[in-house]
């Protein structure tokens, strides 16, 4: 296998006593254009890399950005090219490496890319496919920092490594596709199988105590809850979160206006059925209701 620190590549494992405060964002919601992967950013042991992906996610950096490497039972990484143009994206300044944490390179977790300079990391992230303790800091390696872990969506990651390793990822300049040694990268100029994040989304308010289910709607009607707890943003914008006490169900009901009708749950609440019972116990929510004109 090819040697892979010579780009930039792959900048330990966490328990749930995140440092999280009311205004530190705890959670983040991957949306990949094949599910949504759910993060828990480590705040206590991983503050600087945890800001810095928080810093990228609120500036809108990771929209439309690829899986533009992955290594079949190692790792997928991404968070550098822009899926629409093929070309790396131009990032921040780089940060301090935190490897040194404590935390541990375990399947599922997330990790800084970095080059060979220790302090040289920047957008870009990969999360590992099983556990590569190699990755870990020690006394002959600077190590590479772990900033959290996924806490759901966890078979989206295995599809990605699964289905983009096993196929023909890289077209070099004469468009001759090509694969080395299973590994799936994309070219300068595009990429032949395309998985990418279209959003990244973080919730304010997420502990022990509260969670947040983002909640969208399309077409004529509204979503209520049970408990009452529905917040949506300004006039005109279908787009709500659902505060409510963490690791208890909620009911959703999807309530069309007149002259349409209520078709059903997407997302991470997919499905037909309203009210939707929701156990938001493991993992935030991101769903969409969806209503359609009668006879439509």
């Amino acid at each position: 296998m090819r040697n892979i620190f010579t780009s930039l590549l792959l900048a330990s494992s966490m328990t749930s006593a995140y440092a999280a405060t009311a205004t530190t964002p705890a959670i983040a919601e991957i949306q990949t254009n094949i599910g949504t992967i759910t993060v828990q950013l480590n705040w206590e042991k991983a503050p600087i890399s945890s800001q810095n992906f928080v810093n990228y996610t609120n500036k809108g950096f990771y929209k439309n950005i690829v899986f533009h490497r992955v290594i079949k039972d190692f790792m997928i990484q991404t968070g550098g090219v822009d899926v629409l143009t093929g070309k790396f994206k131009t990032p921040d300044a780089p940060i301090v490496n935190e490897a040194s944490n404590g935390l541990k390179n375990l399947k599922y977790t997330l990790a800084m890319a970095r080059a060979a300079d220790s302090n040289s990391a920047t957008s870009q992230f990969f999360i590992n496919t099983k556990d590569n303790a190699f990755l870990d800091k020690s006394t002959t390696s600077d190590g590479y920092a772990v900033f959290g872990e996924v806490i759901s969506g966890k078979e989206f990651v295995d599809k990605i490594n699964g289905y983009l390793a096993l196929s023909t990822g890289y077209s070099g300049d004469g468009g001759v596709p090509v694969m080395t040694d299973g590994v799936y990268e994309c070219g300068l100029n595009f990429c032949l199988k395309k998985i990418y994040i279209e959003n990244v989304y973080t919730s304010q308010v997420v502990d022990s105590i509260n969670s947040i289910t983002r909640i969208a709607v399309t077409g004529n009607g509204k979503v209520t809850s049970t408990p009452n707890g529905i917040v949506c943003g300004l006039i005109g914008n279908k787009s709500c979160t659902l505060k409510k006490p963490f690791g208890s169900a909620v009911t959703l009901n999807a309530t069309p206006s007149t002259g349409y009708e209520f078709k059903g749950w997407s997302g991470d609440c997919s499905g037909i059925k309203s009210p939707l019972i929701l156990d938001t116990k493991t993992k935030n929510n991101n769903c969409t209701a969806t209503f359609t004109k009668i006879g439509a």
